[in-house]
Parts: C-alpha cells; sequence; structure tokens
C-alpha cells in the first residue's frame, strides 16, 4: 500500500503481528495505523492518532 501524507509518501505492507518490522515498511495488522488502513479503497482519506501525533493518510495505491 502506498500512502501520501504531508511529508511525503510512504509505503507499507500490513502483515501479523509477528513479522512486523516498521524500519522495512512492515507494519503490524493490529498497530495504529495498519488496523485503520485495512480495508479502505484508493483515493480514500485515512485520520489515524497515534500516541504520538494525528496524521492524515491518502491511499495512492493498494497492491496484493
Amino acid at each position: 500500500m502506498i500512502v501520501e501524507t504531508e511529508t511525503g509518501k510512504r509505503e507499507f505492507s500490513i502483515v501479523g503481528e509477528w513479522e512486523a518490522n516498521p524500519r522495512d515498511g512492515k507494519i503490524s495488522h493490529k498497530s495504529p495505523i495498519g488496523h485503520n488502513l485495512m480495508g479502505r479503497k484508493m483515493g480514500e482519506i485515512v485520520k489515524i492518532s497515534t500516541p504520538l501525533k494525528r496524521i492524515e493518510y491518502r491511499i495512492i495505491k493498494i497492491a496484493l
């Protein structure tokens, strides 16, 4: 999944919690970001609150 934020584009793979490695762009489906991005559509804007801040993501591309 490729998303865009105010600071640029990022690519995430949503994986199981044992496979997660944020440095490699692999985030857990149970993390605040992973949980909120699952099931979304291209073009959708998702607002997510993390422990540090509130981030707005626009979904650019979804890959299976």
